[in-house]
């Protein structure tokens, strides 16, 4: 009797390992309708090969999520690269048409002071015309 209870338990953690079941002690015991504890006391190696196995389903996931998170966040470094790159563009283009501001700023100047010694001019021949010369 012991040894097909010891065969029943093993028979179903084997099935829950192969379905990717959640496998802890507490759980092959309630499908194989034994006590946790009859586990623990009676048959240590198959208390040990669970907990092995809950560890190593543990690990997987530990390692699928850590996975997960690395392509997360590589996907967000290519985002930020190419956010990055976009702003550069946007700066040159803002620094290009600050450039032109400055060169029309620059013409505007010029042709200011082309006027205004335009109209110096005009001032002074319009003193002579009038005979205001000092």
């Amino acid at each position: 009797m012991e040894q097909d209870t010891k065969t029943l338990i093993e028979k179903i953690f084997n099935e829950m390992v192969e379905n990717n079941e959640k496998v802890n002690i507490s759980q092959v015991a309630s499908k194989a309708n034994v006590s946790h504890s009859l586990i623990h006391s009676r048959y240590p190696d198959l208390a040990f090969k669970i907990n092995k196995a809950k560890e190593k389903q543990k690990n997987k996931k530990a390692g699928i999520e850590a996975s997960e998170s690395v392509e997360h966040f590589k996907k967000k470094i290519t985002h930020l690269k190419k956010s990055t790159e976009d702003y550069k563009k946007i700066a040159e283009s803002y620094q290009l048409q600050n450039e032109q501001l400055w060169e029309h700023i620059q013409q505007v100047y010029g042709m200011y002071d082309q006027v205004l010694a335009e109209r110096n001019g005009f001032a002074e021949r319009l003193k002579y015309q009038n005979g205001d010369i000092d």
